[in-house]
């Protein structure tokens, strides 16, 4: 099996899924006032209400699909994802209250993980040698599609409106599902021979290097959130009132986006070369010394400079808890660890903003890099404490 041919459909597949999920994020709070959502806290609710919405179904679901994927293998997860998310955005074409538009929001997350499916399926047909290169490719996809996406949707929603870009972002993703049933081979299904030998919760659960490493994701997004999500406040109050806050807002988003597209493949290598066990938590500690700077940040230049550095680490972490499941896990419940882990990736996108949003009401948007970094760097010592160093032969059965 050809893992170089997988890689590169993969990317185009996950920059067409990535790039189209945040197509909506510079007018959703604009469709929700055309939907006639007063302007004021009322919007900022339901925009919460909304993304939290999938959240938190993707959350649930997302140990299903796993266990999904064990049974009928990736390739069939990767088709469900790209059908089921497909479909739900070509109905919230016809959304015309806020509270369709939420329904379909958090029926579009039951049916979401493409990204996360994608690598799951190239760490079953990637060399292991070759695999922490591999996945650090493939996050690149999703980090090129992230920038692109809103700048089109942005666009799309001046020229056409509203509604047209849920049709669009719909199409896109049916034609990844083409792309996956087309080009894609299907994977290796493991078949337990006995009732000893079938895949469980439980025995992923019981096992410490996953329970650490679903940890560390848990804490890696909660901290990149929190951050993220405050972003547009904390750029208003380096430059103040200005007339383009949106567009030097975006910039950082991007700046730290193109930084993750080309560091993301070297630390991926770096992983390979020394492994993952040592690269992660060194790679961790390392981001959150990079956040602490912002902190006393003053100028907006300086911020684009920092977030560039973020940037660079930002991408080498979770392609690294990828890998390191993929190696600490049996083959049959390789797809439950994958859907565990997911689950914990859409909670920590869930609590970011949440408590970001608190410190931030609380005390200032400042002391949120100041959670950021210290739960990075406290995170990275348990994670370097927990995790052995010595790569674990797993039995593949």
């Amino acid at each position: 099996m050809d893992w170089k041919r997988n890689a590169r459909i993969l990317w185009i597949c996950n920059f067409i899924i990535s790039g189209s999920m945040s197509m909506i994020l510079p007018f959703l709070p604009l469709f929700l006032m055309d939907m006639g959502v007063p302007h004021g806290k009322e919007v900022s609710m339901w925009t919460g209400m909304i993304f939290s919405a999938t959240f938190l179904s993707a959350a649930i679901m997302a140990p299903l699909w796993g266990a999904f994927a064990d049974r009928y293998g990736q390739k069939a997860n990767l088709v469900r994802a790209g059908i089921g998310m497909g479909i739900v955005n070509l109905l919230m074409y016809f959304s015309a209250t806020p509270h369709y538009l939420l329904v379909l929001r958090f029926v579009f997350g039951m049916f979401s993980g493409f990204i996360t499916v994608s690598y799951s399926y190239l760490s079953k047909t990637t060399p292991r040698e070759e695999l922490g290169k591999a996945l650090g490719f493939l996050y690149t996809g999703g980090m090129s599609g992230g920038i692109i996406g809103p700048l089109f949707g942005g666009a799309l929603s001046d020229w056409f409106g509203y509604h047209i870009v849920f049709a669009v972002i719909g199409g896109m993703m049916i034609v990844t599902v083409l792309l996956v049933k087309w080009l894609l081979p299907p994977d290796r299904v493991e078949v337990a021979e006995g009732e000893k030998q079938k895949g469980s919760f439980r025995q992923v659960f019981a096992n410490p290097n996953l329970t650490i490493l679903f940890f560390a994701t848990f804490v890696i997004q909660t901290a990149t959130m929190s951050t993220s999500s405050m972003m547009s406040i904390f750029v208003k109050s380096i430059v103040g009132e200005v007339n383009n806050l949106a567009f030097l807002a975006g910039l950082v988003t991007s700046i730290t986006g193109v930084a993750n597209i080309i560091g993301s493949p070297s630390l991926g290598r770096m992983g390979d070369r020394f492994g993952q066990s040592k690269v992660l938590p060194v790679i961790m500690f390392c981001t959150g010394m990079v956040i602490f700077p912002q902190v006393w940040t003053h100028s907006i230049y300086a911020l684009y400079g920092w977030r560039f550095c973020y940037g660079l680490l930002l991408g080498g972490m979770l392609p690294s808890i990828q890998t390191l499941i993929k190696k600490r896990s049996n083959d049959l419940i390789q797809g439950r660890a994958y859907g565990v882990n997911s689950s914990f990736q859409f909670l920590g996108n869930l609590m970011g903003p949440l408590i970001g949003g608190t410190i931030a009401a609380q005390l200032s948007v400042s002391y949120v890099f100041v959670f950021a970094g210290l739960v990075l760097m406290i995170g990275a010592v348990i994670v370097k404490w927990k995790i052995p160093l010595r790569e674990k032969n797993v039995q593949h059965s």
